[in-house]
């Protein structure tokens, strides 16, 4: 999207610049440094920090920054949260793959910052829940575990991080011998789970630092890594020595409905089998990179945070699960109202670690050789 000829820079996009902040600015920090013509844009105003001497341009801080085509970013919004595929999203859009999934790529950063700062703005009032969610990637051989923290009443989204495992269960001869080739290329950490969980358990930390309530009751299943992992943490195993977190855990397929103690965590699966197109059963849409699905999720956990209804039966009730969280909902939908507009800066949010891997993609695909491809304009 182009923004205005009149538009005002903020601050200078270079990270090591001192004029790279939020806020008010010195007067003339800046200067016009003439403009040039796209086919795309049109007529682009460039800038010149007097701080830094980098040349900047309104484009700088658009989510089109670098684009050569305008796309309709709600279009791929819908229906990316409706079980559509990328192929599926290419035809009906009459553009590449790539473009779709460059789209994707500034949609889910977006998404990511948008989360990072409204999570600011939470102060916990719920007991939560986690656990991890399994799908596979490329093959079977495959499986993975998507750990996710979840709001025991508000059902929100809190966080979530991912680990790859090695193929278990049932398996024939040949099948051992092939997992075996595959192990030799490819083996999976032997403790991801348990690393993963551990990475988890700093956001928990964090939240709970924020919570009103005194304890926090943590739910989990009864995986064996999960108390390793947690008190692994430093953060977190202090708060659990302390008292302010206490750690519960049963089976997530005791009780079905409202009285499991992980129904949220239920509830979450069922909904991301339902509306996520490389989660549903026997689905031929297998994700081929992590990295990508990982950006597929973060987009639809925005839409399940801060638009969709708390209940379907109530649309027009205006209850979210971000509401019940206790998001500041009136700064939220003004945001929402602007959404895939603005160009987001990694250097300006509070990424924890597991978002620092999902924005500069540090997630390893199985079998792919080479680091994963991160443009230039996601490093700022």
């Amino acid at each position: 999207m182009l923004l205005s000829y009149q538009f005002v820079p903020p601050f200078c996009p270079q990270p090591d610049c001192p004029m790279h902040y939020e806020g008010r600015h010195p007067a003339k920090w800046y200067r016009k440094d003439g403009h040039h013509d796209t086919a795309c844009f049109g007529s682009v105003q460039r800038y010149l920090c007097k701080h830094c001497d980098h040349s900047f341009s309104t484009q700088s801080f658009s989510l089109d920054y670098y684009a050569k085509r305008l796309v309709d970013y709600e279009q791929i919004f819908r229906q990316l949260r409706s079980t559509v595929g990328i192929r599926d999203l290419a035809r009906n859009l009459e553009i590449s793959r790539g473009s779709v999934q460059n789209r994707i790529f500034r949609m889910a950063r977006w998404s990511l910052a948008q989360h990072c700062l409204a999570g600011e703005t939470l102060h916990v009032n719920e007991d939560l829940a986690f656990d991890g969610f399994e799908g596979y990637t490329r093959s079977k051989y495959f499986p993975h575990h998507l750990n996710i923290l979840i709001g025991m009443q508000s059902q929100f989204f809190y966080a979530m991080d991912f680990t790859t495992l090695r193929r278990k269960g049932t398996m024939s001869a040949a099948q051992r011998l092939y997992r075996s080739f595959l192990d030799q290329r490819c083996r999976p950490d032997r403790k991801g789970v348990e690393k993963s969980i551990c990475r988890l358990a700093e956001k928990i930390a964090c939240l709970c630092r924020r919570s009103s309530k005194d304890p926090l009751y943590l739910y989990s299943d009864d995986h064996q890594a999960y108390p390793r992992a947690l008190y692994r943490n430093h953060n977190l195993s202090t708060l659990i020595a302390e008292g302010r977190v206490v750690h519960l855990h049963s089976k997530s397929t005791k009780e079905p409905g409202r009285g499991n103690s992980m129904f949220s965590v239920n509830y979450m699966d069922r909904q991301l089998r339902k509306d996520m197109v490389n989660y549903v059963r026997k689905t031929v849409n297998v994700a081929k990179n992590v990295c990508c699905l990982l950006d597929r999720l973060c987009i639809y956990r925005m839409h399940h945070n801060f638009i969709k209804p708390y209940r379907e039966n109530s649309p027009k009730s205006g209850i979210t699960h971000g509401s019940l969280a206790g998001c500041d909902m009136g700064w939220m939908n003004n945001l929402l109202a602007r959404r895939f507009v603005h160009r987001p800066f990694a250097s300006l949010l509070p990424l924890e670690a597991g978002e620092r891997g999902i924005w500069f993609r540090l997630f390893n695909t199985p079998m792919k050789c080479g680091g994963e491809y991160l443009p230039k304009y996601a490093r700022g």
